[in-house]
């Protein structure tokens, strides 16, 4: 994950403190918090290996989350060489 923005909130002052939920395996974990006022995002550089779900405490708030999932193929990468040889 690469960063939580705060959308459109629904009050007119937008004062509202969000908290941003981590959960994974059977832990839920206050990763940070939004205010439109102070911080309406925060840069993160999160890296997980197992599934996770992410979630927020506002009821009259958009949370937005980037990121993005890399595949890595075998134990080997980055150091995985495909190659052949053939003796006659």
């Amino acid at each position: 994950m690469t960063q939580a923005s705060l959308g459109v909130t629904k009050k007119e002052k937008g004062a509202e403190n969000v908290p941003i939920f981590l959960k994974i395996d059977d832990q839920k974990l206050v990763i940070g918090t939004l205010s439109i006022d102070k911080c309406a995002q925060i840069h993160y550089d999160l890296v997980f290996d197992k599934e996770f779900e992410l979630s927020h405490g506002s009821k009259n708030a958009s949370v937005f989350f980037i990121g993005y999932k890399k595949v890595i193929v075998g134990d080997e990468y980055p150091f995985y060489f495909h190659y052949s040889l053939t003796f006659s």
